[in-house]
């Protein structure tokens, strides 16, 4: 069995949370000895550790923060009302490579891009796609659009024939109340999927199961239908107010599937897979329509349909439920990375999903906290929330901080809290999978020095940095081939990133 880290590098410290909450102090204490001054260099702060002169903050900022497509210069303001932020568009792809934006200051063109950008393309574009997604989803979109109008044609035939023409209802034709119907879930599927879509890579098999309940749940409101007085407008409500449910649930489960096939295939084989799961789909769906046809030929009445509906809905949701936890992929989700991290650090071990689950050391599917108390650890937060006050505390940490990650492509910012030591890591626009699974290790050694019982004298936070920087270097590449070798999946780390990455000053 390993060694646990801290043991070697620093000294045992004095209570949950009492190390950090010293370094803080001694920060204090070299605010207040004598004012400072703070120079124009690279950086925007002082260094607590500067000479006695006189005290002005800079406005130059501190930090480049990019979101949604754009740029966020967040500087510390005059006083002592906390940080400035002023946003800027992103000029050109060169503004992706390090340089400043220097495109007009929060435009409405700006916002209107990122807003468009958050809805339709996925995060970090064009960095996190292939070279020839644009050009690919662009004529997507053209052949989508022509096949829609030839099925807006085809229904207006098909319900024509079979005598269903309403030319002179206040909607016009049959087929136009029908594409109502399926336009309305359309776009309540666009607002969804912009404010959740992350969530999909980080709690998967959960959206799994909402979006099988948003399908029942449409599928009851459709039903109505049978209970209301006829009409266009009643049709709609119910149609239309049931399909959106039924369609956000289909996106979901399209959506997720595709993560699904790809865990399934083993050897490359995604298409095979996906195929042969329609073809399973098919037989599926062959054998609900002649249950269904049978029990249709008993009776037609509400009564009758909605007994079926609510006996049927319980056994969907419950088979969907045990679906999600058979399936067992060895996903990093942010709960078992966390707990993996700090059982490294401390005993020098990894353990398995079984081993995890068995232990019941995280929360359903394994992408929810078992406990609240185990949330400790935020990463890709916004600067504004990582920084929640302007106090002399936050600047000289945020300068001991980014100079000791000058170099590197994440950076850690410590705060104590009453649930002992928090760390929210931020990440450069270069960061990679391999990056971010060590910037866990180091805050994990960070969190569990901080939190560490002992009668040794307190080290400073830059000496806490460094040193644990240093030691999660060194056991990073032992770290990840212990995850290996347990059947973790190292390629990916699932977590809701929004996209927000940062280019700090030292």
């Amino acid at each position: 069995m390993r060694t646990p880290i801290f043991t070697r590098t620093l000294p045992r410290l004095h209570g949950p949370g009492h190390a950090f909450r010293s370094s803080l102090f001694s920060l204090r204490k070299l605010s207040s000895r004598a004012p400072r001054e703070h120079t124009r260099q690279e950086s925007s702060v002082a260094s607590p550790y500067a000479g006695n002169c006189e005290r002005t903050y800079e406005t130059r900022p501190f930090a480049v923060e990019r979101v949604g497509g754009r740029e966020c210069h967040i500087s510390w303001s005059d006083g002592r009302s906390g940080i400035r932020k002023e946003w800027r568009d992103t000029a050109s792809p060169e503004a992706t490579e390090g340089n400043v934006a220097v495109s007009g200051r929060n435009s409405v063109t700006g916002r209107i891009s990122s807003w468009l950008r958050q809805m339709f393309l996925p995060t970090n574009y064009p960095q996190s796609v292939h070279s020839s997604y644009a050009s690919f989803h662009t004529l997507q979109a053209l052949e989508t659009t022509m096949a829609t109008i030839t099925s807006v044609l085809c229904n207006q035939a098909l319900l024509t024939s079979v005598g269903m023409s309403a030319e002179g209802s206040v909607f016009g034709a049959v087929a136009v109340q029908w594409i109502i119907k399926d336009g309305a879930g359309e776009v309540a599927k666009l607002f969804f999927i912009r404010h959740f879509s992350t969530y999909f890579d980080s709690h998967p098999k959960t959206f799994t199961l909402f979006g099988e309940v948003l399908g029942c749940l449409g599928s009851g409101l459709q039903i109505a239908t049978v209970l209301i007085a006829p009409s266009p407008l009643n049709f709609l409500l119910c149609a239309a107010g049931g399909n959106i449910f039924k369609l956000v649930g289909n996106a979901i489960w399209s959506t997720t599937h595709i993560k699904f096939i790809r865990y399934f295939s083993m050897q490359g084989n995604d298409g095979d897979v996906a195929a042969k799961d329609e073809s399973q789909a098919s037989v599926a769906q062959l054998a609900g329509y002649a249950a269904g046809i049978s029990l249709l030929t008993f009776s037609h009445a509400p009564a009758y349909l909605y007994a079926i509906f609510f006996a049927a809905v319980p056994l969907h949701l419950t088979m969907t439920a045990y679906m999600m936890r058979v399936a067992t992929f060895e996903l990093l989700t942010l709960p078992r990375i966390s707990h993996l991290a700090q059982t490294y650090v401390n005993d020098g071990v990894v353990g398995s999903q079984k081993d995890l689950d068995r232990e019941h050391a995280t929360g359903l599917f394994g992408e929810f906290y078992k406990n609240n108390g185990d949330r400790w650890l935020t990463l890709a937060p916004r600067v504004g929330d990582a920084l929640n006050t302007s106090s002399d505390v936050d600047r000289s940490t945020w300068q001991v901080c980014s100079q000791v990650f000058q170099d590197d492509r994440y950076l850690l910012l410590p705060c104590d809290s009453p649930r002992g030591p928090l760390i929210s890591v931020l990440f450069h626009p270069d960061a990679t999978t391999d990056d971010m699974l060590q910037s866990i290790l180091h805050a994990a050694s960070v969190r569990s020095l901080l939190s560490r019982d002992a009668s040794c004298p307190t080290p400073s936070l830059r000496t806490v940095l460094s040193e644990t920087r240093v030691q999660a270097q060194q056991d990073f590449s032992a770290f990840k081939q212990a995850l290996h070798e347990r059947g973790w999946r190292t390629d990916e780390l699932c977590f809701a990133d929004l996209g927000h990455r940062v280019i700090w000053t030292a």
